[in-house]
């Protein structure tokens, strides 16, 4: 089972997107708002994930409502994602499919999130923090303060509301490090500002990553004209789309690289490279 995993707002999404434009040549970027839909031809491809409850509940005794627990469903995670790599494996060009985490590679209390027997390979987009606090925070419905302490908490989690299990986020730096540093498993980290500035030759290095099926230049360039933010962006204007919160008017926001840097103040700027400035020069941030 092949995952896309990535600190929150740093390409996942439009990683799996791009990944289904390859398999699917008569995708529109419109087919992409409502990735859910059971009639849609990306419902079977795009939509997989380890936050929803289905994989979980199907081996656990009881309703996981009424049992769900962070230390719970740590201890359910290995044979819940043994269900989920069975029924990815149904999806059509499942050679391509990429299951959706935002899980730091860690343990709950004693239990690995993550194990290679059932991860095959992990691509790891990785985007400036200062950037992702401001689109964050945007997705959260919370202030650029608040957004950048959560990412500097050691204990940092999403989810755990009725329809979704908890994500362990740990900081930002904990998570880039720990994905990083896996050797276990084949890891391709990539910078989202690459993947904006040169999205061709990026997107060719994940599909080789992925030893995805006929890969030409060509191919690789047609799945990313696909996926292009602004194209993304008129679509969501039309229909909304399906990963959107209540707390933000767009989930396409601004895709831009530097744009913290007019929006971001610059004490939670500052703050952001002071606890996470050597991770952010290892990756050439500062």
């Amino acid at each position: 089972m092949n995952f896309v995993v990535s600190y929150p707002k740093s390409g996942n999404t439009w990683t799996r997107m791009t990944s289904a434009a390859y398999a699917f040549q008569d995708v529109e970027p419109e087919d992409f708002m409502h990735f859910d839909d059971e009639e849609g031809k990306l419902s079977r491809f795009i939509g997989w994930g380890d936050l929803t409850l289905y994989p979980y509940q199907s081996v656990s005794p009881f309703p996981l409502n009424e049992i769900k627990t962070l230390s719970t469903e740590a201890r359910l995670r290995p044979a819940a994602m043994l269900v989920l790599a069975r029924e990815a494996a149904q999806s059509p060009e499942d050679d391509l499919v990429l299951v959706k985490s935002h899980h730091s590679r860690c343990a709950v209390n004693g239990l690995s999130l993550w194990n290679p027997a059932w991860v095959d390979r992990v691509v790891n987009p990785v985007r400036d923090p200062r950037e992702v606090c401001c689109s964050f925070a945007d997705h959260l419905g919370q202030s650029y303060e608040e957004t950048a302490e959560l990412m500097n908490n050691p204990d940092g989690q999403i989810g755990g509301d009725e329809d979704t299990l908890h994500h362990v986020l740990t900081t930002w730096s904990g998570h880039v490090r720990s994905w990083i540093e896996w050797e276990e498993v084949p890891v391709h980290t990539v910078r989202y500002e690459y993947m904006k500035t040169d999205p061709v030759e990026a997107f060719y290095g994940i599909f080789d990553f992925l030893d995805a099926p006929g890969l030409t230049e060509e191919r690789v360039r047609r799945a990313v004209e696909k996926t292009q933010f602004e194209k993304l962006k008129k679509a969501e204007e039309e229909r909304e789309f399906t990963e959107s919160t209540e707390h933000q008017d767009n989930f396409f926001r601004s895709g831009e690289l530097d744009g913290w840097k007019d929006e971001l103040p610059v004490d939670v700027a500052r703050k952001i490279e002071q606890d996470h400035g050597e991770v952010m020069e290892a990756l050439g941030y500062l």
